[in-house]
């Protein structure tokens, strides 16, 4: 590596890891903040929860930071005259972008890595930290196993195929019922459950009762049948949050299985083909900050890069949260949805990029 490269990638990660720590550590100081002021929970409590949230904060993050390193380092080289000084020397604009690029790749394959097999397992654990060490709901249990839903409350344990949280319907559904021994009694299953003011509706299924008394189980059929449930589509919301500790492979997998059971998937595929667009989102805003970063030589220091950079960033996500909502409701297909907000702003910065150098 040239004397040049290490200076550069030395400047860059230092604004890259301050840029990100701080606003990492704003972020999680407001909404422990938020939270110590209502009471509810410890500080202990509070601290180890958004301990476990910290990768997937710092995910969201990286894009604006990777952004606010690359112009306070061509910037800082800027005005003092050192992006001069590499032009005199013939080291050119896309010299330095290049060692600024590769710097950005690298953190987007960090990042996928990260989204990847980081932050769903400790989504997991926060969640079920959430609920049982919290809320103090010991009998809460949520888990994807086998490609099927497993979720314990009380004395029920629920196996659901899948769940969607739009038709309030549930795909291959399955109610175990146990005493206060724990020994099942009763296992309920159905291909389809519906909710509606009356409660759940079940149909095509069949009922089996555990009688201790009697060797064999009594198994019985049905077309319809209604069930009281102290679960509405309120608590199996949760199952859709729960996907966020899913791995981009087990995500895929549920995509299908739901597809098959007639389910609607656009939200899930949008968060599917959001979660890679993401992790390359680093390298859109490092290419938008080249044109405002060597435009000349600027006046107001620090504090005006950041401010430029955070309006750019707010409009950014606000493209983005719009084409997300737009994939999720069938406006636009998942993979467009998730992939145009960086195919316009790269092709915004690239305008940006060709009227500097003409």
């Amino acid at each position: 590596m040239k004397t040049i490269d290490r200076y550069l990638t030395e400047f860059f990660v230092k604004n890259f890891l301050l840029t990100l720590v701080g606003l990492t550590a704003v972020f999680v100081f407001q909404a422990m903040l938020t939270q110590l002021v209502d009471g509810e929970f410890s500080v202990g409590q509070l601290l180890y929860y958004h301990l476990l949230g910290v990768p997937r904060i710092v995910a969201q993050f990286a894009p604006p930071s990777v952004m606010i390193a690359t112009l306070m380092t061509l910037s800082g080289l800027n005005r003092s005259q050192e992006l001069v000084a590499c032009y005199s020397i013939g080291i050119g604009l896309p010299r330095i972008a290049m060692v600024m690029l590769s710097l950005a790749f690298m953190v987007s394959c960090g990042l996928l890595v990260l989204q990847d097999r980081v932050v769903p397992p400790l989504h997991k654990r926060q969640t079920i930290f959430y609920q049982r060490d919290m809320k103090k709901r010991e009998d809460f249990m949520l888990d994807f196993k086998q490609d099927r839903i497993w979720y314990r409350s009380k004395k029920l344990i629920y196996n659901l195929r899948t769940f969607d949280p739009k038709k309030n319907i549930i795909y291959g559904m399955a109610v175990y019922t146990f005493d206060d021994l724990f020994n099942l009694i009763q296992v309920i299953d159905a291909k389809r459950a519906i909710f509606s003011r009356d409660g759940w509706r079940l149909l095509d299924g069949s009922i089996t009762v555990f009688d201790p008394k009697d060797a064999f189980p009594l198994t019985e059929g049905f077309k319809e049948r209604k069930l009281k449930l102290s679960e509405s589509p309120e608590d199996f919301t949760a199952i859709e949050r729960e996907v966020e500790g899913l791995r981009l492979k087990e995500l895929y997998r549920y995509i299908q299985k739901s597809r098959q059971a007639g389910a609607d998937t656009k939200a899930n595929e949008v968060r599917f083909h959001s979660r890679i667009s993401l992790s390359f989102v680093p390298l859109v805003m490092c290419v938008l900050a080249f044109p405002f970063a060597v435009r000349g030589r600027r006046e107001g220091g620090v504090a005006k890069d950041l401010a430029l950079c955070l309006g750019v960033t707010f409009f950014y996500w606000l493209f983005y949260s719009i084409g997300l909502s737009l994939g999720t409701n069938g406006a636009l297909p998942p993979w467009l949805a998730a992939w145009l907000p960086s195919g316009v702003f790269g092709v915004f910065a690239g305008l940006l990029l060709f009227r500097l150098r003409t």
